[in-house]
């Protein structure tokens, strides 16, 4: 099982830390304490963890002055490397650097990451240089559209929109809409009025629906970018209620409430995922649900996943 993170508590910092030195300087024989720059302090950092919360790869956002997003310290533990655990963490940190507005993504990339970089539409800018100790470099530039900050993938979107309406005929009648997706974080909203309870608030099941089918579009949309494909069945579920919905329904998660095992997936074994969705009366936060998902392996390897099973499996 693996969760992405932000470290925040000094535990999580020196884990964070101590894995950096590790993966990126310890090999070169550099001293403790060169993991660390002056710009820490002031930048976005991401951590996946296993289940025995040990990091297992890492990852750091820092916005320049001139408005650009730096990647740097990039590291994936060589045991769990070709999971698409780098990927993820780099998607992260793609997403808050759109929300803060950079122009474009910079890194400096060791020579045997060019093609990891270029494989998520980084350019190489120049020639290999030697200028940073034994490793060669390559800059790299990944410029950010402004017009694509709202939604990631449109398509994806679409064909998402597109699926629940003509196999979940209760969505389409609840008005249930894709809202945002970042690719780090997706939301969706609904009608109120189509929902409303002789009390003039959202129906309690409706709620619960909204909740669900917002999980369940984030494990495909999530599935959609590691090219796997299984049946997601929603197997348990718990809905905490604090507040009416009174306005604006929507429901909203992210990658720092989901935990899971996608990799599994790509061995042709079930996969299971945990993910907290939170949902919202205009503003105001009005409750949390946690959904784990059971992720079945196609059996024909289609890439198209089936319409969410709203039931608890059984």
């Amino acid at each position: 099982m693996f969760k992405i993170v932000t470290p925040r508590t000094e535990q999580e910092l020196a884990r964070y830390y101590d894995f950096r030195y590790r993966m990126l300087r310890e090999p070169w024989h550099a001293p403790r304490g060169s993991e660390r720059d002056a710009y820490d302090g002031n930048a976005c950092h991401r951590m996946i963890v296993d289940s025995d919360d040990d990091p297992v790869a890492i990852g750091r956002l820092y916005l320049t002055p001139d408005n650009d997003g730096q990647i740097r310290y990039m590291a994936v533990s060589p045991d769990f490397r070709n999971r698409g655990l780098g990927a993820l963490i780099l998607m992260a940190l793609e997403s808050l650097a759109r929300q803060e507005g950079a122009k474009r993504l910079v890194c400096s990339a060791r020579e045997e990451a060019v093609s990891f970089y270029a494989q998520h539409d980084f350019i190489r800018q120049g020639d290999l240089s030697d200028e940073r100790g034994p490793i060669r470099h390559q800059q790299m530039v990944k410029p950010l559209d402004p017009l694509s900050d709202v939604v990631r993938h449109p398509e994806w979107c679409t064909e998402l929109q597109q699926r629940w309406q003509e196999q979940i005929p209760i969505s389409d009648k609840m008005g249930v809409q894709i809202s945002q997706f970042t690719g780090y974080h997706f939301e969706v909203c609904a009608n109120l009025n189509a929902n409303l309870n002789p009390r003039h608030t959202m129906f309690a099941g409706s709620i619960f629906s909204l909740a669900t089918l917002a999980g369940w579009g984030m494990v495909w949309l999530l599935m959609k970018e590691r090219q796997l494909s299984a049946d997601i069945v929603l197997a348990d579920s718990h809905i905490r209620y604090r507040r009416p919905v009174a306005e604006r329904p929507r429901a909203s998660v992210s990658l720092d409430n989901l935990s899971g095992e996608l990799d599994r997936l790509e061995n042709g074994r079930r996969a299971r995922v945990t993910l907290e969705v939170e949902f919202f009366s205009g503003d105001d936060k009005a409750g949390v649900f946690t959904g784990t998902y059971v992720l079945l392996p196609s059996d024909d390897g289609a890439t198209a996943q089936p319409a969410p099973q709203l039931a608890l499996l059984r």
